[in-house]
């Protein structure tokens, strides 16, 4: 299973997309393709996407059973923690619990 999110991208993406995945919403496509076309489609994604926001979410063995990717992300992260993976809003506290958890390295 994978989602792809998509935020503020061209339109030719969205079509190209979805004659891979299903439309769930202009912004959500859904679908279930083998690991080498879901790189594909990320990078394409990646490609197209210009200044847009791109997050491919899929299944995978783990804790959590999915793992994820991020492109042009502003204002959140992907951490992990202890192999568990986490999405981080970039605020007045990241910055802070960054530091103090070494998230990320000190500016």
């Amino acid at each position: 299973m994978v989602v792809m999110l998509l935020d503020v991208v061209p339109p030719a993406l969205r079509g190209e997309l979805s004659r891979w995945l299903m439309p769930v919403d202009s912004t959500v496509f859904v679908g279930r393709v083998s690991a080498e076309v879901r790189a594909l489609l990320w990078d394409a994604a990646v490609a197209k996407a210009g200044d847009g926001r791109v997050v491919q979410i899929w299944r995978t063995q783990g804790e959590q059973g999915f793992a994820m990717r991020t492109h042009n992300l502003r204002d959140r992260q992907v951490v992990s923690v202890d192999g568990l993976h986490f999405m981080a809003v970039r605020d007045a506290a990241w910055a802070e619990a960054a530091e103090r958890f070494k998230l990320i390295p000190p500016a």
